[in-house]
């Protein structure tokens, strides 16, 4: 029961800001509404507890379904409250066959620099994961399906074999390993790169899985469509090594196509009491050679988080994102700054409040709002 408590209680991901007067009232309210409540959070507990995302989730890299141990951590120690089902007998559903589920649902108010505003409800996603086990052979099959909105979606579909050594092989559609697993597929270094939970490409990966490090070998069409038509393809590696306290990692990736890409980017994180840091820097270049246009873009992202577990259950989230698209350009840059909470009352079911405020150049005026939002999470 004390792994089960060093695990994911750090399993979550938003943010905080303060920019105008107004906004930090809001956060005083928001945070005397929610001082009395408890919860846990997302993938920063893997960091603060030096634990690997195989640990919680059938996807080594990280997201998608919850093995045993993450669908009871999920239910025993992320609530303030405990359902007395088994949520394992519910995802279980034979020998071989197991199942899960994610769920979320959205209210937002939005308001940018030409008094726009936004307001509405949304099924941000509605998800149902399926994994298939050959006893005593290594094989495993895996399917991430997005139900809603819209129409159905196959996010991830492919098989992996896991040697004797801990080392695996995972061919199909899948999401690549680049950079930190964070949830929010809206920050920069997610939206930007395209490595994110909404973009999954055809390939193959080999990993080198050690006891405190990993190296995630792979290739892929880098065209994150089902077919590649042309000779030309992503390649990538990711390197990462846990220590006593803290982590450190880093991903190359070069992608061959119309116009040439190159992304490299360094992560670390790093805990220190109640306290769990996380950074990123991302750089990324566009080469783009022909008759007409020679082209060569420098970007650069960085994302540095801080969480802070205030008590058993509650959890804020203050972030702080930065994205220049054209280094050789001044003042373009945009900021984003974001204050989240989230609260888990009861297993299965956590709430997400947050305030998020978006810098983008005068010329945009569009792109620079403020959002306000409320989001639940049920998931098994």
């Amino acid at each position: 029961m004390e792994t089960l408590t060093i695990l994911m209680a750090e399993n979550l991901t938003m943010k905080l800001i303060f920019k105008k007067s107004t906004l930090i009232k809001i956060i005083v309210v928001m945070t005397l509404f929610l001082s009395s409540f408890t919860s846990k959070s997302e993938p920063y507990l893997a960091y603060k507890h030096k634990l690997k995302c195989m640990v919680c989730h059938v996807n080594p890299n990280g997201g998608g379904q919850r093995t045993e141990f993450g669908r009871a951590f999920g239910q025993t120690v992320l609530p303030a409250k405990a359902n007395p089902f088994d949520a394992n007998k519910l995802a279980q559903i034979s020998q071989y066959i197991s199942m899960g589920s994610d769920a979320r649902f959205d209210a937002h108010y939005q308001k940018n620099n030409n008094k726009d505003v936004s307001k509405s409800f949304d099924v941000t996603s509605a998800l149902i994961y399926a994994n298939i086990v050959l006893p005593e052979t290594g094989l495993s099959f895996y399917i991430d399906e997005q139900i809603a909105p819209g129409s159905a979606i196959n996010r991830e579909a492919w098989a992996m074999m896991t040697f004797d050594n801990g080392d695996f092989v995972k061919i199909g559609k899948m999401f690549l390993p680049y950079g930190m697993r964070i949830e929010d597929d809206n920050a920069f270094i997610r939206q930007n790169t395209g490595m994110n939970f909404d973009n999954s490409d055809n390939g193959v990966e080999y990993t080198l899985n050690y006891e405190n490090s990993a190296i995630n070998l792979f290739i892929a069409n880098g065209t994150n469509q089902t077919t590649n038509d042309d000779d030309k393809f992503l390649y990538g590696v990711r390197v990462e090594h846990l220590f006593s306290s803290y982590r450190i990692g880093s991903t190359f990736v070069i992608n061959k196509n119309e116009q040439k890409t190159k992304m490299y980017n360094f992560y670390s994180g790093v805990s220190w009491g109640n306290f769990t840091l996380l950074g990123e820097v991302d750089f990324i270049n566009f080469e783009t050679q022909d008759n007409v246009n020679n082209t060569d873009i420098n970007q650069l992202i960085t994302l540095a988080e801080i969480n802070y577990q205030w008590q058993n259950g509650l959890n804020f989230k203050i972030t702080a994102e930065f994205f220049d698209p054209d280094r050789d350009i001044d003042e373009n840059e945009q900021t984003r700054y974001s204050f989240v909470t989230e609260y888990t009352p009861i297993s299965n079911i956590q709430l997400r409040l947050g305030i998020r405020v978006k810098q983008d150049i005068p010329q945009k005026p569009t792109q620079t709002h403020d959002l306000i939002f409320l989001q639940s999470h049920f998931y098994f």
